[in-house]
């Protein structure tokens, strides 16, 4: 029987939610690794991604930094945060901020060129998920 009693449910800050964080970063980072390979093999993929008429160079531009603080700061985080490392969150904070700014970034290009529309949606769970995560998994001296 479930129990009516409200204060035996757990708050959102009750809720341990480092195995949800754990496999929205791991898969975050091996889609983004799978997606940056695509791009690379396939150039006829890049147009979802970038203003109609803009150069390849504008998007391929990003790889350097996605490799750095997308894909390996997902990872490390993702790994950091499964084995309860104390540096996995200064980690996940580089990667929020990271993901954070290239959903905005890909955001407000879609809303002036109206093209990168695939890129704005794939972004979207990142601009919301990572500072969520982010602010969760804080340790108990921001709480």
């Amino acid at each position: 029987m479930i129990d009516p009693d409200k204060s035996s449910r757990k708050t959102s800050s009750e809720i341990d939610w480092t195995l949800p964080a754990v496999a929205f970063l791991f898969c975050e980072g091996i889609g983004v690794l799978i997606w940056w390979t695509i791009l690379i093999l396939v150039p006829n993929s890049r147009a979802g991604f970038k203003a109609s008429g803009a150069p390849d160079s504008t998007l391929l531009a990003f790889a350097g930094a996605d490799l750095v603080f997308f894909i390996g700061a997902s990872l490390g985080a993702a790994f950091g945060l499964w084995r309860r490392r104390d540096w996995a969150w200064p980690i996940l904070c580089l990667h929020t901020g990271a993901g954070v700014y290239a959903a905005l970034y890909c955001l407000g290009l879609f809303m002036l060129s109206g093209g990168a529309w695939l890129a704005a949606v794939l972004m979207a769970p990142s601009l919301f998920a990572l500072p969520f995560f982010t602010w969760q998994l804080r340790p108990d001296y921001w709480k």
